[in-house]
């Protein structure tokens, strides 16, 4: 018992340590800031890069959003932000989503994807790589990312105010771009 008691402080101690240390490993992505690339594939399997999409003629403002199948609000805000794509997406909108998922689940989040009338890439987040670089600490989470890869706001949860406040902000990206 003592052995444990000891651990658990060591433990502690080196987390508390860490977060002095290491801020910017416990701090949220900065609005204005590059966001990070990444490569991975689709639930199909095709390969994706970030930064290659970013650069695809006619998108202008990238929302990445983060899904996982027993995430209840991220089922509203997958059908939400389909409703935004159809409204903006002649406007430059695209929509990636990012399943948060072990790989081993990846016949559930098909099964899931059924019947919903989702039409952007399903990324699939590897070993948890793109929800750690992102700092994805609560679902539903999106990023609003520009054409030159800067975060210009992230949103948490699909309330109607998270709703609304997301749309307004994504109405002055749209037209800024």
């Amino acid at each position: 018992m003592r052995k444990v008691k000891i651990f658990a402080g060591i433990v502690g101690f080196a987390t508390l340590l860490s977060f002095f240390l290491l801020p910017e490993a416990f701090a949220q992505m900065k609005v204005g800031k590059k966001v990070p690339d990444f490569a991975t594939s689709t639930l199909e399997g095709k390969p994706f890069i970030l930064k290659e999409y970013l650069n695809q003629p006619g998108n202008k403002v990238l929302i990445l959003t983060f899904f996982a199948t027993w995430c209840d609000q991220c089922d509203e805000d997958l059908k939400y932000l389909q409703k935004l794509e159809n409204q903006y997406g002649e406007q430059g909108l695209r929509v990636l989503c990012v399943f948060t998922g072990r790989l081993s689940k990846v016949k559930a989040a098909q099964k899931y994807l059924e019947g919903k009338d989702i039409h952007w890439p399903i990324l699939l987040d590897k070993k948890k790589v793109i929800s750690r670089r992102y700092r994805v600490t609560a679902l539903p989470c999106n990023y609003a990312i520009d054409k030159e890869g800067i975060l210009r706001f992230r949103c948490l949860g699909c309330s109607e105010d998270v709703k609304r406040t997301f749309e307004e902000n994504l109405k002055t990206l749209l037209s800024n771009s």
